[in-house]
């Protein structure tokens, strides 16, 4: 969704999914406002996931201050991807950057993602990098889900998927256009644009509260990359399922031929046992996938809203 016909199209939009960051908006939205300066025109797209505490409230008071902040309530929690989407909906610059709302990505990085962008009239999006220094169990889920990520979508080796992006209008349109009710944005990224680069930026320590980063949502972003939008799983068993039939006929023609030359084949139930228990396995963890993939179709095939909005901080000034 573009500006409206009355509203002037921006040069940039910001967008920033908000949950529980009250009191790091006002901060965030100065140093955006400074990082900006320089643009012909801009705006900055503050989408409240139905955050408990006053993270609305904040934005409302920023929106009210300034007309280039626009603000978006959801309705009820969508998570950090589905409330992004709903901010890219509604951006309208030409072109586009995402960020968390915790200031580890700084706001004056952002002019460092946009000279990149516009460096290179060829790109079509940059993703900001830093080194990962974040605790051994989060250096090796990102290391994993890298490689997880490259499996599963093919990103090229050496590039690396943050939400600190900023993208070329068409990319923008054509990641709106999928219509997923479960979205992962840096495999619609990866597919929808052709040329990517990262852009080392700094990242600080969060000045407020902590990481809602934890190894389970940590394991649900790799079981997310592997599920959403990649048929890896069925095709891996496919190839287990493969591999075990030309196996089998191996062993088959070993104990023909022992037969065959009078080699008794000593019996033994532990062998029985465990191939029964592993083939037996193997089956339910097929079942296991396709149901899984039963679920997300049923969940997108009811074509249920991709968000709900329950006010615009410009609903709520009229």
């Amino acid at each position: 969704m573009r500006a409206t016909p009355d509203r002037a199209v921006p040069a940039v939009s910001v967008v920033v999914p908000c949950y529980r960051s009250a009191a790091t908006l006002s901060t965030l939205v100065e140093g955006l406002h400074a990082a900006l300066a320089s643009e012909a025109s801009y705006e900055i797209v503050l989408v409240n996931d139905s955050s408990p505490d006053d993270t609305w409230a904040a934005i409302s008071r920023l929106a009210a201050a300034d007309e280039r902040v626009r603000g978006i309530d959801l309705l009820v929690n969508h998570g950090q991807q589905a409330a992004t989407m709903c901010g890219l909906a509604h951006a309208g610059g030409e072109v586009v950057v995402t960020m968390d709302d915790d200031l580890q990505q700084p706001p004056d990085e952002v002019r460092t993602l946009l000279d990149a962008l516009r460096a290179d009239p060829d790109l079509d999006a940059v993703i900001g990098t830093w080194p990962r220094d974040e605790g051994l169990i989060r250096n090796l889920g990102s290391v994993f889900n890298g490689w997880v990520d490259r499996l599963a979508n093919g990103t090229p080796r050496g590039l690396h998927h943050t939400a600190f992006r900023a993208m070329q209008r068409p990319v923008v349109d054509t990641v709106v256009a999928n219509g997923t009710r479960t979205p992962i944005l840096w495999a619609l990224v990866g597919r929808s644009a052709g040329r990517l680069r990262n852009v080392a930026v700094r990242h600080d320590a969060r000045p407020e509260g902590r990481s809602g980063f934890t190894l389970r949502e940590g394991s649900r972003l790799v079981l997310a990359t592997l599920f959403l939008g990649t048929t890896l799983p069925l095709r891996l068993l496919s190839l287990l399922g493969a591999a075990s039939a030309f196996l089998s006929l191996v062993a088959a023609l070993v104990f023909t031929a022992r037969w065959a030359t009078g080699v008794a084949t000593p019996p033994g139930w532990v062998s029985s046992f465990l191939a029964v228990m592993f083939f037996g396995g193997a089956t339910l963890l097929g079942v296991g996938l396709i149901g899984e993939y039963l679920g997300l179709v049923m969940r997108e095939v009811r074509e249920p809203p991709r968000w709900a909005i329950r006010r615009t901080t410009s609903t709520a000034a009229e």
